[in-house]
């Protein structure tokens, strides 16, 4: 009978941490926008500062897989604005990237397919646990308490908000290495933002984690490259994806 229950008690053990370590999770990414006005002409009115995406996490304890929300109509995932300026109006569309990031908890190795000007590239790389550093600050998300931790990566100061009580070193975007699922990203003091909305448990199928084939692979200090030489090409110095050109000319 002890046997019995102990193994009973087992694999109700394994059946909950399971449970705790699969499911999806729903993310709402915010932006501040800056904007490089160029032209000889005022800058219009009204401009927006910020666009808003939605995006989805699946997880299990052994992988994770990142994208665009596809329960969300094109409309919810692209930036639509206009703004009135003296000579009549402009309009502002914005498409979400489309970035897949794909991660092997097993392995600690990480694939990413980013979507830059149009263009796919394919990242490979290892998943980062080294450069984190706790802060001892505690607040709770989406009933869950969290942990804050904090690195420096280039221009960029990221905190991000972990749980201890869902055990994947995983989280949005290019976000990992935690000793638990990451639901909160702050990127210079709230330059973007992104954040937990809700989490469903649950197992997942296989085939929800397809790592992603498309694109040239390059490194990420390659990629970095690439962005950064872009940026200043269209005269934006810090290379942020947050940027909004606007070119006016009175003719």
């Amino acid at each position: 009978m002890k046997k019995i229950t102990l193994l009973f008690t087992f694999i109700s053990c394994y059946t909950l941490i399971l449970a705790q370590t699969s499911g999806t999770v729903y993310y709402q990414e915010k932006a501040k926008l800056h904007f490089n006005i160029q032209g000889n002409a005022p800058p219009p009115a009204n401009l927006p500062t910020e666009r808003n995406a939605y995006t989805v996490l699946y997880l299990t304890p052994d992988a994770s897989y990142y994208i665009n929300d596809p329960a969300k109509a094109e409309k919810d995932q692209v930036m639509n604005h206009d703004v009135d300026d003296e000579g009549g109006g402009v309009h502002i569309r914005m498409d979400a990237p489309q970035n897949v990031f794909y991660c092997d908890l097993k392995n600690n190795k990480c694939t990413d397919q980013r979507d830059f000007m149009q263009r796919k590239f394919l990242i490979e790389r290892d998943l980062k646990t080294a450069d984190w550093k706790l802060t001892g600050n505690q607040k709770m998300i989406l009933n869950y308490p969290c942990q804050e931790a904090t690195r420096q990566d280039g221009d960029r100061k990221i905190a991000a908000w972990f749980t201890a009580a869902i055990p994947v070193a995983t989280g949005p975007a290019a976000f990992s290495g935690l000793p638990g699922l990451i639901l909160e990203v702050i990127i210079n003091d709230g330059d973007q933002v992104i954040t937990a909305t809700s989490i469903k448990q649950g197992e997942l199928p296989a085939t929800q984690f397809e790592k992603p084939k498309d694109g040239k692979k390059v490194t990420e200090a390659e990629f970095n490259k690439i962005r950064e030489e872009k940026m200043k090409e269209m005269g934006i110095e810090n290379g942020g994806g947050n940027n909004v050109i606007i070119r006016i000319n009175n003719n």
